[in-house]
C-alpha cells in the first residue's frame, strides 16, 4: 500500500537541509555567539529528527496527525530561518534563551515519540479500531459534491450572521453553535482535490471565484487567519495530493506556469501582509475594545480595511510606526511583546519569542504556580455548557473568564487575550510534571486525529470533515492557550465537531433527496 521512493518527499529534505546550512553558517558568521549556537542545535536536531518521520507511511497512513506533528516541526525550525531572512538573530529579544532551547527541544523529543506512539502501525498492520467502525456506520466518511457546496451555503449564511452580530457571549449556546460551523465555508475547497473524496468534479474556475468571495467576506471580520485559511487548505491539500499520489509538481504544473505562479504567490503574499497591517489598523481605530468589536458595523469596518489598503501614504506610515514599536519594546520590563518577525504568517509558526516571554513571565510567578493551577481548573470546569452546570446545580459564572491564560500569566491588561506558548504555560501551570501531561494529551490528540482514515478494501479514505479542516490541524500547535488547547479538543472540540458536522450532513442529503423526488 505504501511506496518507498518519493519525489516530493526527497525533495522537500533537500530544501530543508539546504536551508539549515545556510542557516547556521550565516547565524554563525552575522551572530556569533553561545546562545545562537544553542539555536542552531535546536534547528538541527528538529529537522533530524522530523526527517525520520517524513516518510509516506505517516503521511499516507496518518495525513491529519502528520499536519499537527508537522506544525511542532515548523516552530523549532522556522526561527532560523525567518529570523535571518530579516537580518535578525534567532534569539532576538530573548531573556531566556538556553532554558527556550532546552526546554523547546524536550518538548519535541516528547512530542515526537508521543507521534510515533500514535503513529506506529504500518500498512499490512494497519486496522479500523472501534471510532473508525462507528463513524463509517455513520457514514461519516461519505460525500458528494452536492452536499458540500450545500455546506459550503450554511458556511457562508453563518459566517454572514455572525458577522451582523459581533463576538458570542459566555453562555450563549446558540451562539456557540453558529460560530462552531464557520469552517462549513471551506468545505467546497475540497473539491480541488476531488480523488480524495473519491467523487469527479472539474469546475474548477467556479471554485476559483468561490475563494475569492469567501476571502472578501472574512477580510470583514478583522480576523487574519479567516483570510489566509482558504489558501492554507489549498497549500495543505496540495502538499498531501502530490506526496501520497508520488507525483512531481513539474507532471501537473509547467515550467511556465510555475514562474507565473511563484510570481503571483509573492504579490499575493506582499497583498496579504499589507491587508493584515491595514486590519490591524482599523483594530486600533474601530474595534480597540470589547464592546465596539460586539457591536461594529462590519460592512464599516471592511471599507476601512479596504481604503487603508489602497491609501500608499497611510501604509508606508502605518510601516514605519511599526518598526518603531518594534524597536522601542526589546525588553520584557518594558511591557508585554509579540515582536519577532514581521510577516505575519511566519509569524503563527516561528515566533518562539512567545516561549522566551512566558517562560521568563512562569519563572516571575514560579512553577507549578497555585492561580494557574486554580485558573487551568475553572477553564476546564468552563467547557461544560452552562445548560449543564445549571442542571446539576453548580453555580458559575463565566464572564469571570472574559481574558487568556497569556494575560493572566503576565498579570494585567486582562481581556487584551494575549497568546501564551505550550512550554511557558505548562511550567508556570503544573512545574516539570507538565511534560509527562503533555505527552499524555499529545498522544491521546494524535490518536483521535487518525480516526479520520478509515481503510477500506485495502483503499483508505479520508473524512471530508478532517479535509476541510486540514489547516486547523496545521496550527494545533502554535502560541495560544498552551496545553488548554489540547484538553479542550479531547474533552469537547473533538466529539462537537463530529456531531455537528453529522446533523449538517444528514440535514442537507435530506433537502438534497427530497428536491430530487419532486423533479421526478
Amino acid at each position: 500500500m505504501v511506496e518507498n521512493k518519493n519525489y516530493t518527499i526527497t525533495l522537500i529534505k533537500k530544501i530543508l537541509r539546504l536551508l539549515l546550512i545556510l542557516g547556521v553558517v550565516a547565524e554563525m558568521i552575522f551572530f556569533p555567539s553561545l546562545s545562537n549556537f544553542y539555536g542552531c542545535v535546536m534547528a538541527i536536531l528538529s529537522l533530524v529528527i522530523f526527517s525520520y518521520f517524513f516518510k509516506l507511511k505517516y503521511i499516507k497512513l496518518f495525513p491529519f496527525a502528520f499536519c499537527m506533528y508537522l506544525s511542532m516541526f515548523l516552530y523549532r525550525f522556522l526561527p532560523l530561518i525567518a529570523t535571518l531572512a530579516e537580518g535578525k538573530p534567532i534569539t532576538y529579544g530573548f531573556e531566556r534563551a538556553y532554558d527556550t532551547f532546552v526546554y523547546e527541544i524536550i518538548l519535541f523529543l516528547i512530542s515526537s515519540l508521543a507521534f510515533y506512539l500514535a503513529c506506529r502501525h504500518n500498512a499490512k498492520t494497519y486496522q479500523n479500531n472501534i471510532i473508525k467502525r462507528t463513524l463509517f456506520k455513520l457514514k461519516f466518511f461519505e460525500i458528494t459534491p452536492e452536499i458540500l457546496w450545500g455546506m459550503g451555503l450554511i458556511g457562508l449564511v453563518v459566517r454572514l450572521y455572525n458577522l451582523s452580530t459581533g463576538a458570542v457571549e459566555y453562555g450563549d449556546v446558540g451562539g456557540k453553535f453558529l460560530v462552531g460551523l464557520d469552517y462549513l465555508m471551506f468545505a467546497p475547497l475540497c473539491l480541488f482535490f476531488p480523488s480524495f473524496l473519491n467523487v469527479k468534479f472539474n469546475q474548477k474556475k467556479l471554485l476559483w471565484l468561490y475563494t475569492i468571495v469567501i476571502f472578501l467576506i472574512n477580510i470583514a471580520s478583522n480576523k487574519r487567519h479567516l483570510i489566509i485559511t482558504p489558501f492554507g487548505i489549498f497549500g495543505v491539500l496540495s502538499m498531501l495530493f502530490l506526496i501520497i499520489n508520488n507525483k512531481k509538481i513539474t507532471t501537473i504544473i509547467s515550467p511556465t506556469k510555475m514562474i507565473i505562479g511563484g510570481i503571483l504567490l509573492f504579490v499575493g503574499l506582499n497583498f496579504l501582509s499589507n491587508v493584515s497591517l491595514a486590519m490591524l489598523y482599523t483594530r486600533e481605530t474601530m474595534l480597540y475594545n470589547q464592546e465596539l468589536r460586539n457591536n461594529a458595523n462590519k460592512m464599516e469596518a471592511f471599507n476601512e480595511t479596504i481604503e487603508t489598503v489602497q491609501n500608499e501614504q497611510l501604509m508606508d506610515r502605518l510601516k514605519e510606526i511599526k518598526d518603531k514599536i518594534q524597536v522601542r519594546k526589546t525588553q520584557y520590563s518594558q511591557g508585554w511583546t509579540e515582536d519577532y518577525v514581521d510577516n505575519f504568517m511566519l509569524e503563527r509558526y516561528a515566533n518562539m519569542r512567545i516561549t522566551d516571554e512566558t517562560l521568563y513571565y512562569a519563572e516571575k510567578r514560579g512553577y507549578g504556580n497555585k492561580q494557574m493551577f486554580e485558573l487551568f481548573q475553572n477553564n476546564i470546569l468552563a467547557l461544560v455548557p452552562t445548560p449543564i452546570l445549571g442542571f446539576f446545580g453548580v453555580q458559575f459564572d463565566k464572564t469571570e473568564l472574559e481574558f487568556s491564560r497569556g494575560d493572566f500569566l503576565y498579570g494585567s491588561g486582562y481581556g487584551m487575550y494575549r497568546v501564551t506558548s505550550h512550554v511557558g504555560d505548562g511550567l508556570a501551570t503544573f512545574g516539570y510534571w507538565y511534560f509527562i501531561l503533555q505527552f499524555i494529551t499529545f498522544f491521546i490528540v494524535f490518536k483521535l486525529l487518525n480516526s479520520f482514515v478509515y481503510i477500506a478494501n485495502e483503499t483508505l479514505v479520508y473524512a471530508p470533515y478532517a479535509l476541510m479542516n486540514v489547516f486547523t490541524f496545521l496550527g494545533m500547535f502554535r502560541n495560544s492557550g498552551g496545553i488548554l488547547i489540547d484538553v479542550k479538543f479531547i474533552l469537547r472540540g473533538y466529539l462537537e465537531g463530529l456531531v455537528t458536522y453529522l446533523i449538517i450532513f444528514y440535514m442537507i442529503r435530506q433537502v438534497i433527496s427530497f428536491v430530487k423526488n419532486i423533479k421526478k
